[in-house]
């Protein structure tokens, strides 16, 4: 399966103006044709993953509006299935995946989501086990493009087990700082250096209102 981490960041790799706040507020710097970039890539992969605070915070569709019959399958891991069932995944018509872990199933929550015609699976003990979650993603649900749009906790499990196979970054030129801020990687980071993940550059192109740029995994 082929994983792209698909994200929107300042200059210095900020997701949002501050911890708990929403997306959508750096989305109004993006014209309509750049947020149809970004609704048509979801037309061309069959599944795209978001967190759990994505969905708090945000509340989206994660649909393609600008293409009919080109929505992926929603997937969203949470360890504890904290997750608001009148959330617009759980609403709507379109396919959505609940992904929860042993210790925190909740029977009578998972009964409440299929009932709403949406799957929940559970991968992982204690914690989501992403690459056993990515093998049945293929296996079992047909998805062989994986689009991750994910904060900098989701992104960081993604990148820290090798899952990653591109990163396309639309980088606003804009300064937003906050050491308490969400970037495009949290997690615990490395301090030695060669357990950096590596990529490599394969596009850089200025656009009017952001630079996209385009990375691959280095073999």
């Amino acid at each position: 399966m082929k994983t792209t981490v698909f994200s929107q960041i300042s200059i210095d790799g900020k997701l949002t103006l501050g911890a708990g706040s929403s997306s959508k507020q750096l989305f109004t710097l993006f014209s309509n044709q750049d947020i149809e970039f970004i609704h048509q890539f979801r037309g061309h992969v069959q599944g795209i993953m978001v967190g759990k605070n994505t969905i708090h915070n945000d509340n989206p569709f994660l649909t393609n509006r600008y293409e009919e019959n080109k929505n992926p399958i929603r997937i969203v891991p949470t360890a504890t299935m904290d997750i608001d069932l009148d959330s617009n995944i759980l609403s709507d018509d379109g396919r959505t995946i609940i992904v929860t872990t042993e210790l925190g199933k909740d029977d009578d929550k998972i009964e409440q989501i299929r009932a709403r015609g949406k799957d929940c699976i559970v991968c992982g003990h204690d914690k989501v086990d992403f690459a056993e979650l990515f093998r049945r993603l293929e296996s079992e649900f047909g998805i062989t493009d994986l689009m991750v749009e994910g904060g900098g906790f989701l992104n960081w499990h993604v990148f820290d087990q090798d899952l990653a196979d591109e990163i396309i970054l639309m980088q606003l030129p804009i300064i937003i700082g906050g050491a308490d801020n969400i970037t495009l990687a949290d997690g615990e980071g490395y301090r030695d250096l060669a357990f950096a993940k590596k990529y490599k550059i394969v596009e850089v192109e200025p656009r009017e209102n952001y630079t996209l740029m385009r990375y691959q995994k280095a073999i």
